[in-house]
């Protein structure tokens, strides 16, 4: 339900404008559901009921149909996302708004350096890669929570997998570092021949 209010009423493409207005604000102050996930885009409006006048405040009432893009991290999803803090018990990285933590039990092989301040943290493992603040990884989420009291979920992931770790974004094939290349670097050779 939308409500526009009486100042914003006027000529008929003036009052589609109020109520196209008033959704995106609603829906960036809803900010998501447990049920949908975060909102992230209104897309398409699929219907405009007739206006209801409310008694006493002159306002208008709506009802609205739409479509939206939004982000929910589903168990087993694999996403990348960046490190904002690293600590000795994990760190946490965020996919746009949603913030995870990969504790230090899911970081098999990785031994945490304790830097002279905290931006300076870091865990790194035998194949030379290092996770630090910044850095873009590739984890797997194991559990995604709704927290109600911000309107926000909030994950626990881990590296532990295949194909998961640091990603380095000058890396053409986007891999995660100690990855073997020799099969596409013999097909390179075989194709330079």
């Amino acid at each position: 339900m939308v409500v526009v209010e009486p100042s914003a009423l006027g000529g008929s493409l003036h009052t589609q404008r109020a109520m196209l207005r008033r959704l995106l604000k609603d829906v960036e102050d809803e900010r998501g559901s447990e049920e949908h996930g975060l909102f992230v885009a209104v897309t398409t409006l699929h219907g405009v009921s007739e206006g209801k006048v409310r008694s006493g405040t002159g306002s208008v009432a709506f009802s609205i149909n739409f479509k939206c893009i939004v982000l929910r991290l589903l168990k087993n999803e694999v996403i990348e996302a960046v490190v904002t803090d690293v600590g000795a018990t994990g760190f946490h990285a965020a996919c746009g708004p949603i913030g995870i933590f990969v504790p230090r039990t899911e970081m098999q092989g990785f031994e945490f350096k304790l830097g002279p301040s905290a931006e300076y943290n870091k865990w790194t493992d035998i194949s030379a890669s290092v996770i630090d603040p910044n850095a873009l990884v590739r984890l797997k989420v194991l559990v995604s929570k709704w927290m109600p009291e911000g309107r926000t979920f909030r994950a626990i992931g881990t590296l532990n997998g295949d194909m998961l770790g640091r990603v380095y974004e000058g890396d053409m094939h986007g891999d995660v570092v100690g990855q073997d290349h020799e099969e596409e670097d013999d097909h390179e050779d075989a194709m330079k021949r």
